[in-house]
């Protein structure tokens, strides 16, 4: 954070998350026929490749919310981050999250 000129305003924990997503991606793939059905073969196989992907993944994982907030001064100082890294952007050798947190 401080190499971005960030520092961290707050940290919300949110410890039911991780049990809403797999209970959401169970029912996807109980009812993958309906999701066919309603979606379309691409968009539901898409969803079900992701339930298949990320449920295993899910036991154990801590979901924040993370606050950070720009230092006075870094927005022109050189390697200071200028926005938020987008979707397939690279963090720390890992590929950044797509999934979205519903509100």
């Amino acid at each position: 954070m401080a190499a971005a000129g960030l520092t961290q305003e707050h940290l919300d924990e949110r410890p039911q998350e991780p049990v809403m997503w797999e209970q959401l991606y169970r029912l996807w793939i109980a009812h993958g026929d309906h999701l066919r059905r309603e979606l379309g073969q691409a968009a539901a196989e898409a969803m079900l490749r992701e339930a298949h992907q990320v449920l295993p993944t899910l036991p154990g994982r801590r979901a924040v919310l993370l606050t950070l907030r720009r230092l006075p001064g870094t927005s022109d100082r050189p390697g200071a981050a200028a926005r938020m890294a987008g979707p397939g952007s690279h963090l720390a050798g890992r590929p950044a999250s797509t999934e979205r947190t519903p509100q």
